[in-house]
């Protein structure tokens, strides 16, 4: 392997915001002014918006892993979220130690280089846990009696280890190959051989596996768990209006769950549309961005980058707050988890004892049992 390596930074890893200014450029028009403003601007923002989004999203996201774990039964729903909230802590805390090392000029050397994928990587695990939450929500509101063989926590365990195994094996190779330290060990770079591809192969490898695959996934779940919950809130009516068992306990029953039912779907709404808002503009500036000779535009797209940065963090740092706003069983565990209060005995109860025949009662009790979880 070719020791030189390639000093031009990746700008997953090191971005930066060229200040540089033509020297033939008049100084005194607007458009060198304005921007000089705009690079300004994104200079800061990426100097200081880190700290806002870690000290935002790493505590919460211990909070969730607290509120999720403390619930009453262990579920696949359960694992996937109480993971997802420790990689968002883990991808925050990442990010913020690898924007001090590059602001303060630390020593990387060619064991840092070769593992400064962490960041990106825990990233890309976390996005998938959320198509692995989607689907488990989805098969449980489509396909309710068949949820429990298809989601064992045996099956979640195993689905998320091959996931954090399978990312590492892509990750890894591709650091380890391909990047290297300069000889003072300051800067990360390329080795030459693979310069080429490193930026247009394995750039385009990353993008698809952060976001073009799950975002379009994570939407399409979220459709049909819509579609679903719609269809199976009118069979349920439907058996329960029939049977002879329909009483006042079966009405009190059957609101119960379309209530959690509400929940969970709300809760799933707006994680999936936070989602695509967030990951949306690095799409757009991956998919748009052309380097110009225009200096404004240049700053211009400079300051868009940064903003984009920004959202994709933020992403990590923002599900506690949905999980709070939109599911009262979370809030609830929440205060009881703070206050260090035992659940109540009587609130493990979510259902009264009824008369329904047995696929009445089945087929609602598998249905409260599906999205009371969460």
């Amino acid at each position: 392997m070719n020791n030189s390596t390639n000093s031009t930074m990746d700008n997953s890893t090191n971005s930066t915001i060229d200040n540089s200014i033509n020297n033939t450029v008049d100084t005194n028009t607007w458009e060198y002014k304005e921007a000089v403003r705009l690079e300004g601007i994104a200079n800061d923002i990426r100097a200081h918006y880190i700290w806002v989004v870690f000290v935002l999203g790493f505590p919460t996201n211990i909070l969730s892993i607290g509120t999720v774990l403390t619930m009453r039964t262990l579920t696949p729903a359960i694992f996937y979220v109480a993971t997802l909230a420790l990689c968002d802590a883990l991808t925050l805390l990442a990010k913020l130690v690898g924007h001090q090392m590059v602001s303060n000029e630390a020593y990387f050397g060619s064991v840092g280089c070769k593992t400064a994928f962490f960041s990106e990587y825990i990233s890309a695990v976390a996005n998938w846990l959320l198509v692995f939450i989607c689907a488990e929500r989805c098969v449980s509101v489509c396909f309710p009696l068949k949820k429990h063989i298809i989601f064992t926590k045996r099956r979640a365990y195993i689905s998320t280890l091959i996931l954090v195994l399978s990312l590492l094996v892509i990750f890894a190779t591709m650091f380890g190959w391909m990047r290297d330290s300069t000889p003072d060990g300051l800067v990360c770079g390329t080795y030459s051989n693979y310069h080429d591809f490193w930026i247009t192969g394995w750039y385009w490898i990353d993008v698809f596996i952060l976001f073009f695959f799950p975002l379009p996934i994570i939407v399409v779940l979220t459709i049909m768990i819509v579609c679903g919950i719609s269809r199976s809130r009118r069979d349920r009516r439907s058996i329960l209006h029939n049977g002879n068992g329909f009483d006042d306990s079966n009405s009190r029953l059957l609101k119960e769950t379309e209530r959690l039912e509400r929940n969970i779907t709300i809760m799933l709404v707006v994680a999936a549309i936070i989602f695509t808002v967030l990951t949306l503009p690095a799409c757009i500036h991956i998919l748009t961005y052309k380097k110009s000779s225009d200096k404004l535009v240049e700053a211009r797209w400079g300051l868009f980058e940064q903003i984009q940065h920004v959202l994709i963090d933020a992403s990590h740092a923002v599900n506690f707050f949905l999980y709070f706003i939109s599911a009262k069983k979370f809030r609830d565990q929440f205060f009881f988890l703070i206050t260090c209060r035992r659940w109540p005995t009587h609130l493990q109860k979510t259902a009264p004892n009824t008369s329904m025949t047995y696929t009445t009662k089945y087929t609602v009790a598998k249905s409260t049992d599906d999205v009371s979880h969460i």
